[in-house]
């Protein structure tokens, strides 16, 4: 008997609840189904996305695609003008790989200047996200990325600047799903803001 790959159980996750139980009760039987539905859930997970189908569609690609866009310009203008001109790069995994390296500089002080250009760049691709995305996820991806810009607060950064950040995390955040982690987090990431 075949096992199913990958591609296969992202399908039946999305396809809805009887497909979803299908694919669980093979995995409660098979080592191998088991752990591929491990591998979607845990991309799932990782990209915050309600859709087996795209993360997995997505996902392999994104982190390449994320550094090839940011070695074919140096800074946040041509980056944005990149993904304007690039649809491959308007998806929501490359989005959240551009938030994620933010994030994580954001500890740094040499690296808050690009944790703010990262971020926005987030938001710019979140920006030409289509109608398969839902609008308020969408919102969701964009406060958190305001927020992170904001929380980015570099030297030389306008504070003006800085305060559109939050304002634009807030209003963001008031069009999203109402989750309250993602509240959370924004509300911390703004609260780095004003430490």
């Amino acid at each position: 008997m075949k096992h199913l790959e990958v591609a296969e159980i992202a399908k039946l996750l999305s396809d809805g609840s009887v497909g979803a139980e299908t694919c669980r009760h093979l995995a409660e039987s098979c080592p191998i189904c088991a752990e591929r539905l491990s591998q979607v859930e845990a991309l799932m997970k990782r990209f915050r996305h309600w859709d087996a189908e795209t993360v997995v569609r997505e996902a392999p690609a994104a982190e390449s695609l994320l550094d090839i866009l940011l070695e074919q310009g140096e800074g946040r203008a041509r980056w944005i003008l990149l993904v304007e001109e690039n649809p491959d790069l308007q998806t929501w995994c490359v989005a959240w790989i551009a938030l994620e390296r933010a994030q994580a500089l954001l500890t740094s002080k040499e690296g808050k200047g690009k944790a703010r250009d990262l971020a926005l760049l987030a938001v710019a691709i979140a920006g030409h996200l289509g109608a398969s995305y839902h609008p308020d996820s969408i919102a969701d991806l964009k406060a958190l990325a305001y927020a992170t810009a904001a929380a980015a607060k570099s030297l030389g950064t306008d504070a003006l600047f800085t305060l559109r950040q939050v304002a634009a995390a807030v209003m963001a955040l008031d069009e999203g799903t109402g989750d309250p982690t993602v509240a959370r987090e924004v509300l911390g990431l703004l609260g780095r803001f004003c430490s």
